[in-house]
C-alpha cells in the first residue's frame, strides 16, 4: 500500500470560485483518481504550509499512475494547465 500526500497551492482563480464549485473540482479529482487506480482517502485545509488544500491518495502498489494522474488532474499540457492549480508537492509514504 503507497500513500501520496499532496499539498495544493490553488490560484486566486480558484479561491474566488463559490464553494459548491470549488467541492466540484473535487469530485472532478476523484473520478480522475479513480481512472488512474488511485482512491482518495482525505483531503482538506491545511494549516501550517503555504498551500491551500491537502489530499491523500492511496494506491495498490508502487507505480507511474500517480504521475500520469497529475498530468491529467493538472491538465499539463493543455491550455487549461495552471487555472486553478499553481503548483503542487507531494510526500509518497510506503
Amino acid at each position: 500500500m503507497v500513500k501520496y500526500i499532496c499539498f495544493c497551492q490553488m490560484t486566486p482563480k480558484f479561491l474566488r470560485l463559490p464553494l459548491e464549485e470549488r467541492r466540484a473540482h473535487i469530485t472532478k479529482l476523484t473520478e480522475t483518481a479513480k481512472k488512474h487506480c488511485l482512491k482518495v482517502r482525505f483531503w482538506g485545509s491545511t494549516i501550517g504550509v503555504s498551500e491551500h488544500v491537502v489530499v491523500v491518495f492511496e494506491a495498490n502498489g508502487y507505480s507511474d499512475n500517480y504521475i500520469k494522474f497529475q498530468r491529467e488532474w493538472q491538465g499539463l499540457g493543455t491550455p487549461e494547465a495552471g487555472e486553478y492549480i499553481e503548483h503542487t508537492r507531494t510526500v509518497t509514504v510506503f
